[in-house]
């Protein structure tokens, strides 16, 4: 499996906002557990679903790269949510952090290395 992280292309305040709205539902989940189905319920929907919360139909939620997420991050690039300044292929490859994330697995500054530049 390949690991990546896409910046997002947001204002400081949507991120924010997205975070603080994830972070409630990750609080609720522990007073009201749901159980994940492979079609409303997964990481992808979920996203989505707070996507659409801060900036409404952002995402479109019925389309396939959504519930068969292995190409969400090629959905999220046609939108233009994450860095579309290089090709898809480029984008791929600039972000890729299998390498870096083996490398610093057990290092306390985990989250900022993995994201510096190869």
């Amino acid at each position: 499996m390949s690991a990546r992280t896409y910046p997002a292309k947001t204002t400081k305040e949507k991120a924010q906002e997205l975070f603080l709205d994830m972070v409630e539902r990750a609080n609720n989940l522990s007073q009201y557990p749901e159980f994940y189905n492979t079609i409303t319920n997964t990481c992808t929907t979920n996203i989505v679903a707070h996507v659409n919360k801060i900036t409404p139909d952002r995402v479109p939620f019925f389309n396939l790269r959504i519930l068969l997420p292995a190409n969400s991050d090629k959905l999220a690039y046609d939108l233009g949510l994450i860095d579309t300044d290089l090709s898809f292929e480029q984008t791929c490859t600039r972000y890729f952090i299998n390498d870096r994330a083996m490398k610093y697995a057990d290092d306390p500054n985990f989250s900022v290395k993995i994201r510096q530049e190869k």
